[in-house]
């Protein structure tokens, strides 16, 4: 008991391999998670893999993700056995209804609508959490930015995510700054018997 304590604690964390450091956005989305032993969570773009392998460290649970082509996933299923990563894409995710307690997803700027929100929200338990971080200027510097040319048109602020999480059927949805440009937004599945209201 007192290892899985010093584990969860500053002294756990301290003693981390550097491989296994998270940074940026993923460091993020591991402190804004609330995950627990025995959960599932899942993860929608899992890249290196790396948050999947930090929280399975930290906690007894069943880690998944989506690779973005059929070697990333055969690599990371070689690199971490006990996860399930697959081959797939995040707007047709291959899980049941209600299968996770969080997901995950590290967006990219590309992203033109919230398709892929319906799907996570499918696979969410109800209750569950939904993280997604994302580089957002803010809104002040946004003129500034687009008069100096550093603004793409096509960029999503995160006034944009959270009214797409919102019109998903996301309760508590909010926005969580996490550097100068990059953040984390976040929303609960809702119970049925709160309904859409």
């Amino acid at each position: 008991m007192l290892e899985r304590v010093q584990d969860r604690s500053l002294l756990g964390v301290l003693t981390l391999d550097h491989e296994e450091r998270l940074h940026g956005a993923a460091k993020a989305l591991a402190q804004w998670a609330i995950v627990d032993d025995y959960d599932n969570i899942l993860d929608l773009d899992c890249g290196d893999g790396k948050l999947l392998n930090y929280l399975s460290k930290r906690y007894s649970l069943r880690a998944c993700g989506i690779a973005n082509d059929p070697e990333q996933a055969r690599d990371l299923r070689d690199r971490m056995p006990d996860a399930e990563v697959f081959f797939a894409r995040k707007e047709d995710i291959p899980w049941r209804n209600e299968a996770f307690n969080a997901v995950f997803y590290q967006m990219k700027n590309e992203e033109q609508d919230g398709a892929f929100l319906q799907e996570a929200v499918r696979v969410l338990k109800p209750g569950g959490q939904l993280l997604i971080s994302l580089s957002s200027m803010p809104e002040i510097l946004r003129p500034i930015a687009s008069a100096m040319g550093m603004l793409d048109e096509g960029h999503i602020g995160h006034t944009q995510l959270l009214k797409w999480m919102e019109e998903a059927g996301l309760r508590d949805v909010s926005w969580r700054l996490t550097g100068p440009v990059t953040g984390i937004a976040m929303g609960f599945k809702r119970f049925e018997a709160e309904g859409c209201a």
